[in-house]
This record gives C-alpha cells, structure tokens and sequence, in this order.
C-alpha cells in the first residue's frame, strides 16, 4: 500500500466513464455550455482493465461509478457488468437519474446495491433553471423504480442561497419519508466558480444548513467511517442526513479518493490541476505495468492538500 506522510493512501477510486453529460447545471458549468464526451475516451474493456491494475497496485477496495454523467454513455452497461466481477468491496453509482427507467434492468442484472442520485429541487420550474435539462418528473419516477429494487440511495443536493435555499427542508422531507439519507453538498469553488462573485453570493455553510433544518427538526451528529465526506446527523426516530462540509468542516486530511478520468488520467485531489496519464500501461501486461503504476500513483498522493483549495478544473470531467 502507498501511503503519505498524514497517512493516507488510495482505497476509493471514482471512474468517470464520459466526459459528456445530458444537463449543464449551473453550479458545474457556466452559461449552460453541455459537457461532451472527450477525444480520446478509453473504451469500457480498458477502463476495467484499468481499475483491476489499480486495485493490485494501490490496494483499492470501493469503486465509484461517475460522469459527466455515466448512464449515457454506450460504455455503461458493460463497465457495470463488468467492474461487479471484480474484487471489490463495494460498488456504487453517481447519477442524476434522468436515464434510470432506461436502464432499470441491466441495473437490477448486474447486482448493485447502492447509488447516489443528485436533486437539488422538487420544483419542477426551479429544476429546468438549475439543471438546464431533463424533467423532474422522470427522475422521481427513477428514484421509486431503483426503491423498488431494494437499492441504497442516497440524494446528493447542492443548496444555493439565489436559486434552491427554500427547498432544505422540504427536500429532506422527502428523504426521511422514504428512508433516504439526503447528502447536502456545499457549492465547491471549483470550474467557472472558483474566484468568482457567484460563488460568494450562492454559498451556504454547514452552520447555514443546520439553522435551517433545526427550525422543523431535532437533529444530533453522529459518526461516520474515518475517511468519509460527510459530516451525519441523526433526527430521532426519523432518519439521518448528512453534510459534505468542503468549505466548513474539510475531510482532506483523511481522504482515501482516487480519480481516474475517462481519458485515462488520475488525479489525485481535487484542489489540484496535476494528471498523470495511464493509458499507455493499460496495454502492457501486469508485470510490467503495475511498477510504473506504483510510481505514479505516489506522484498522485503527493498532490493532495491538506484542505480544500478549489481548482480551476470542471469537477465533472474528472469524477466528481
């Protein structure tokens, strides 16, 4: 196993299986550009061989399935069937759920017991204005499809003060009345953000979100595993939500989280630009690639911060 000085090392890796993405979100990219699929993505065979050549080499366990958005890429089903076989602790999914009904069944075949699906508003209205695409109705529509296979979910929600404030607490209503744990994100000073005016303006903090939620609900924090992004707290009887806290409360001192991107780069953190390009080892055989992995899999762990810096790099492209 590699590890750093802080003793972190690489267990959870997040695949980004395209570049391309059916929304264009105004908190990931600026003037409701679409992100498209790279030019040199690597096909699903390759993606799979490569993360069977990071689980010898870096002693990964979890596997996280991302974008852009993964279910529209041709690459899906066979990278899901697939990256189940391999020997893995855990496998889950990021999606926004726009496609889940369409692939409802390959979901069901494969095994997957977990998935987080992002939802920043119940208003379909406000939707169309945050995500730039897709309708809401089809996502809940997903959401109680994947519930009926007995799938783990998690909804991720990026509240912004300007555009989806009022929707907290009834989100979260919606959550605990499905046994779903709500992930709230804070908005990350990533891509078109970073710098900027907007940013400042939108930004909700963790003791911002607590305000809120503590004027319907009693709420307690509770723990959660060493090495995760989130911040839980528990409502009694009721359920538990959670805070990815980058700005309030960082976990950088204690991630574990490997990015490899579509195009067969790995990053190493997020608050940093640095690549390190594996596609030319995917083809060697695993003598000869897992030595020169090692290597740059320490120049990767040799990027991370110790806090949450934010980057000029559109989160997306690389797993986010």
């Amino acid at each position: 196993m590699i590890v750093d000085r802080l003793g972190r090392s690489f267990r959870n890796l997040r695949v980004s299986l395209t570049a391309a993405c059916n929304y264009a979100c105004t908190y990931c990219v600026p003037d409701g550009k679409r992100l498209l699929k790279a030019r040199d993505e690597l096909p699903a065979d390759e993606l799979l061989k490569a993360v069977d050549y990071l689980i010898d080499a870096a002693g990964i366990d979890k596997v996280r399935i991302t974008g852009g958005e993964p279910l529209v890429t041709p690459k899906f089903d066979e990278f899901l069937l697939g990256v189940m076989q391999l020997p893995l602790d855990d496998v889950s999914l990021t999606t926004n759920g726009q496609l889940l009904l369409k692939k409802k069944d390959v979901i069901a075949e494969s095994g997957l017991r977990r998935m987080n699906i992002s939802l920043d508003t119940l208003n379909p209205m406000r939707f169309k204005s945050i995500a730039r695409g897709g309708d809401l109705e089809t996502v809940l529509a997903g959401i109680d499809a994947m519930l009926e296979l007995g799938l783990k979910i998690k909804i991720n929600m990026v509240p912004m003060r300007s555009q989806n404030a009022a929707e907290v607490v009834p989100l979260l209503e919606y959550c605990l009345e499905r046994g779903i744990e709500l992930r709230y994100i804070e908005l990350m000073r990533m891509g078109h953000l970073l710098g900027s005016q907007g940013f400042a303006a939108d930004f909700m903090s963790m003791e911002a979100l607590l305000d809120l939620i503590g004027e319907r609900y009693e709420f307690e924090r509770t723990d959660a595993p060493y090495d995760s992004t989130a911040v839980r707290f528990e409502i009694p009887e009721q359920g538990t939500f959670g805070i990815i806290a980058n700005e309030s409360e960082p976990f950088c001192k204690a991630c574990t989280r490997l990015r490899l991107s579509s195009d067969g780069n790995l990053y190493g953190c997020l608050s940093s630009a640095n690549k390190h390009y594996i596609g030319d080892l995917i083809d060697q055989p695993r003598y000869a690639a897992l030595p020169k992995l090692q290597k740059i899999l320490h120049n990767a762990l040799d990027d991370k911060k110790l806090a949450f810096q934010g980057e000029v790099t559109v989160m997306k492209l690389i797993g986010g």
